[in-house]
C-alpha cells in the first residue's frame, strides 16, 4: 500500500487524471485498491481544506452504520473522543484518519492519529477481509489531532460528492480484475459461443462504465455546485449496475468448479460485491427520480 500511496501527488491530479489512477488501481487487488482510495482521497479533503497531510498512510472513517458515531470534545492540545466507529478499514495498518466528529452540537472533521488504537476484530465474513475494516469504542480517548476546515466541512465541501465517481472508478477496476481472473481461470477449458457471448458481454459493460466513470470526471469543473450531487449519482448508479451484471455473468462463467477451486477468483467475486455493496442503488434511484 505504501509503494501505491506514494505512486504521485494525488491532492494535484485533475479529476480526468484522477480517474484514470484509480481504473488502474482497482484492477490490482480489490481489498488493497479500496484502502488505496481512501488514502488518496484523504490527501484531497486536505488539499481542499488547504492543510498538508502528515507523514504515514490515511483513511477516512465516516461510518455512521447502524447509529453509530463519534462525539469529539477539544481539551487543550488534544480531543476527547466517544462512541462506537464500524468499518474503520486499514486498522493497524494506517497511521492517520480522517474523522467526522459531533462537537458542541456541529460537525467537525477530524484528523487524527490512530497508529495506536485498540480495535475490535468483529468482521464476520472473508468478503473484503483484507481491507480490516473493524470497529473501535471509544470511552474518553485523548487523541492526538487537528481540526480540518470550518463546520460541516466534510459533507459541504465542493469535492465530497464527486469523491464517489473516484469509488465507482475503482469498482470499474476491480470489474476488470474479477474478469482478468475469470479468463485466466477459462484458459484451461473450452470455449463456446455462450460463454464468449457472456465474456463479451462483460466486457462492452467494463467499457460503459469506464465511460461513464471519465465522462463524469470531465464534468466536474464545468458542472455548477448544486448539480455535482446528480452528476455523482448517475455515475455511481451506471456503474454499480454495470458492476452487479458484471459478476452475476462471471459466477455463471465460473460455475461451482470455477467458484471452489480458482481462490483466487472466488476472493474477488466476493471483494466487489461486498464493495460495491456500499452503494445504494434504491435511495440513489430514488434521488434522481424525485421531483426537480
Amino acid at each position: 500500500m505504501t509503494s501505491l500511496a506514494s505512486r504521485c501527488a494525488w491532492g494535484e491530479l485533475s479529476w480526468p487524471e484522477l480517474i484514470e489512477q484509480l481504473l488502474a488501481l482497482g484492477r490490482t487487488d480489490i481489498p488493497l485498491a479500496r484502502l488505496t482510495e481512501g488514502h488518496i482521497d484523504a490527501v484531497r479533503i486536505l488539499t481542499e481544506a488547504g492543510l498538508a497531510p502528515q507523514e504515514g498512510l490515511y483513511g477516512v472513517w465516516a461510518s455512521r452504520s447502524g447509529g453509530t458515531g463519534v462525539r469529539g470534545t477539544h481539551e487543550d492540545q488534544h480531543w476527547v473522543l466517544d462512541g462506537k466507529l464500524r468499518f474503520a478499514s486499514g486498522a493497524g495498518v494506517i497511521d492517520r484518519a480522517l474523522l467526522p466528529v459531533e462537537a458542541d452540537g456541529q460537525a467537525q472533521l477530524l484528523d487524527v492519529g490512530v497508529r495506536d488504537w485498540e480495535f475490535e476484530d468483529d468482521w464476520r465474513t472473508p468478503a473484503m477481509a483484507g481491507s480490516r475494516s473493524f470497529s473501535a469504542s471509544l470511552d474518553g480517548l485523548a487523541a492526538e489531532a487537528r481540526a480540518v476546515g470550518p463546520d460541516d466541512f466534510y459533507l459541504s465541501r465542493t469535492g465530497f460528492h464527486p469523491g464517489g465517481i473516484g469509488v465507482a472508478a475503482v469498482w470499474v477496476g476491480g470489474a476488470q480484475r474479477v474478469l482478468d481472473l475469470l479468463e485466466r481461470a477459462r484458459a484451461r477449458r473450452s470455449q463456446n459461443e455462450i460463454t464468449q457471448a457472456r465474456l463479451g458481454r462483460a466486457r462492452l459493460e467494463i467499457a460503459s462504465a469506464a465511460a461513464a466513470c471519465r465522462q463524469g470526471a470531465v464534468l466536474v469543473d464545468k458542472c455548477p455546485p448544486e448539480q455535482l450531487r446528480q452528476l455523482a449519482t448517475e455515475c455511481r448508479g451506471v456503474t454499480g449496475a454495470a458492476v452487479r451484471r458484471i459478476l452475476t455473468d462471471v459466477r455463471e462463467l465460473a460455475g461451482p468448479a470455477g467458484l471452489a477451486y480458482e481462490q483466487e477468483l472466488s476472493a474477488a467475486i466476493d471483494d466487489l460485491q461486498m464493495y460495491v455493496g456500499q452503494q445504494n442503488a434504491d435511495s440513489d434511484a430514488m434521488f434522481l427520480g424525485a421531483p426537480s
